[in-house]
C-alpha cells in the first residue's frame, strides 16, 4: 500500500487491471470504467432509493417527531463518521477487494434489517451499520482510484466518479418514491438490499484477487496515523473545514426537501420527481466540473458551489407548489453538481506519500462529520423554532464555509504544463 501510495502522490501509478509487461502507456479514464464507475453507480443508486421514502418512514411509520427523523436520517452518516478511521487501517490492513466487499455485504444486510424495523431505535441502529458499510466502501474506493490516477487527471476523473454518482441518483429516488408509494415502504428497503447484491457480484467479478492481499507495511499504519494527524493538522483544519461546510450542507438538502415538500402538502412520489430533477441537474453540472477543478483550481471551484448551495437553501422556505420546490431544487442541484469530486479530489491532492490510507481515513471522519452533523443540527433547530429557520442557519454555515475556502484553504490543483506521467503496465 505505502508503495502505491507513494505513487499515487507522485503522479505515477499502478494501473487498476494490473499488469506484467515493461510496455508504458498513457493513463486514461476509460480503464478505471469497470472496476470503479460501474459498481460506484451500482451503489450511489441504491443509496439514492431511500432518499425520498426514509424520512417519511421514520415519521408515518414508525411515529417520530422531525427532531427524532432528523436522527434517523443522520444515523448511517453518524455510522460512517465513527468507522472511517478504523476502516482506512482495514484498507491497510486486509487490502481494497476484501474490504469493499464486507462493506456492501453490510450495506445489504442493514437495508433487510431495517425493512423489518419494530421501532425507531432499531432503524436507527440499521442505518448505523449501513454507515459502517459505506465507511469500509467509500475508503477503499477512494484509496483506489487515488492510486491509479495522476494528480494533473484528479479533477476530471474524480468529477466523473461524482457525476456517475449523482446520475444513478437520478433513479434512485424516483424509483425509492414510486415503490414507497404504490408497493411499501418496505419493499424499498428490499431493493435496496437487492442492488447491494448486485454490487457485491460485480466487486468480485471485476476486481483481480490481488487487490484483497495485505499490502506492505500494514503493520505500521497505527504509528503513520498518528504521525499524518499532527503533520497535516492545518490542512486537516482549514481544507477539512470547508469540506464539512459543504457536507453539511449535502446532507441537509436531502432532508430539508423532504420536509418541506410534505410539509406543502406534496406526496411522496412528487417528493421523489423533485429529488430526481435536482438530482439531473446535479449529474449533468460533472463535465464542467472537472474542468473548472483541473484548470481554475480547487478553491475556485468549491467557494461557488457553497456560496450556491447556500442560496439554495435560502429560499427554500418561500416555496409553496411543486413547480417552486422544483426550481430551487434545480437551483441546489447546480450548485451541488459545480462541486462533484471536489472533496475526494482534495483528499487525494493532500494525502502523504507513505500513508495514503491512513490520511483518507481522518479526511473521510472530518468531513463526514458534516453529513452526520447536519440532520441533527437541522432536526433540533426545527423542533425548537421552525423548519424555515433551520434552512436559514444550514444558509449561514454555507456562506462562512464559502470564506473559508477562499481565504485560508491553500490550492492543492498542479497547473504546470507538463505531460501526465504514463502508467506503468
Amino acid at each position: 500500500m505505502a508503495e502505491t501510495d507513494s505513487q499515487a502522490a507522485s503522479g505515477a501509478t499502478t494501473p487498476p487491471s494490473g499488469g506484467s509487461g515493461a510496455a508504458a502507456a498513457p493513463f486514461t479514464i476509460r480503464s478505471l470504467i469497470w472496476t470503479t464507475y460501474a459498481p460506484s453507480f451500482l451503489l450511489s443508486f441504491g443509496a439514492g432509493i431511500l432518499i425520498p421514502v426514509l424520512p417519511i418512514f421514520a415519521k408515518d411509520t414508525l411515529g417520530a417527531s422531525v427532531a427524532m427523523v432528523g436522527i434517523a436520517v443522520a444515523a448511517r452518516e453518524l455510522g460512517t463518521m465513527l468507522f472511517d478511521v478504523p476502516a482506512g487501517l482495514l484498507t491497510s490492513r486486509l487490502g481494497t477487494k476484501n474490504t469493499m466487499l464486507i462493506g456492501v455485504a453490510l450495506f445489504a444486510a442493514s437495508a433487510v434489517g431495517a425493512a423489518f424495523s419494530f421501532n425507531l431505535g432499531f432503524l436507527v441502529l440499521m442505518r448505523v451499520v449501513a454507515g459502517l458499510g459505506i465507511a469500509m466502501w467509500m475508503i477503499s474506493r477512494h484509496a483506489y482510484i487515488a492510486q491509479a490516477v495522476p494528480t494533473r487527471s484528479r479533477g476530471r476523473a474524480l468529477s466523473l466518479f461524482g457525476g456517475l454518482g449523482r446520475i444513478a441518483t437520478i433513479l434512485g429516488p424516483l424509483a425509492g418514491g414510486v415503490i414507497g408509494k404504490y408497493i411499501s415502504f418496505e419493499a424499498a428497503f428490499f431493493f435496496q438490499a437487492g442492488v447491494g447484491l448486485a454490487t457485491m457480484a460485480f466487486v468480485l467479478v471485476t476486481l483481480e484477487p490481488s487487490l484483497g492481499a495485505a499490502p506492505r507495511y500494514a503493520q505500521n499504519a497505527l504509528a503513520r496515523l498518528s504521525g499524518t494527524v499532527v503533520e497535516y493538522r492545518r490542512e486537516f483544519a482549514t481544507a477539512g473545514l470547508a469540506a464539512i461546510a459543504l457536507q453539511l450542507l449535502r446532507s441537509s438538502r436531502q432532508l430539508l426537501v423532504p420536509l418541506w415538500g410534505d410539509s406543502i402538502g406534496l406526496d411522496v412520489s412528487e417528493i421523489g420527481y423533485v429529488t430526481s430533477i435536482s438530482s439531473a441537474v446535479d449529474a449533468a453540472m460533472f463535465i464542467p466540473a472537472g474542468y473548472s477543478l483541473d484548470h481554475w483550481g480547487r478553491k475556485w471551484t468549491g467557494a461557488p458551489s457553497l456560496a450556491i448551495l447556500a442560496l439554495s437553501l435560502a429560499l427554500l422556505p418561500l416555496t409553496e407548489s411543486f413547480i417552486t420546490l422544483a426550481a430551487v431544487g434545480v437551483l441546489a442541484g447546480v450548485g451541488n453538481g459545480l462541486s462533484s469530486g471536489l472533496v475526494l479530489t482534495m483528499g487525494a491532492d493532500i494525502a502523504p506519500k507513505d500513508a495514503a490510507g491512513e490520511f483518507l481515513g481522518v479526511w473521510r471522519l472530518i468531513t463526514d462529520s458534516g453529513g452526520a452533523g447536519g440532520p441533527l443540527a437541522i432536526g433540533a433547530i426545527a423542533q425548537a423554532l421552525a423548519l424555515w429557520s433551520a434552512c436559514f442557519a444550514t444558509a449561514g454555515i454555507g456562506v462562512v464555509g464559502a470564506a473559508v475556502m477562499l481565504l485560508l484553504v491553500k490550492e492543492t490543483a498542479d497547473f504546470s504544463r507538463a505531460p501526465s506521467p504514463p502508467v506503468k503496465r
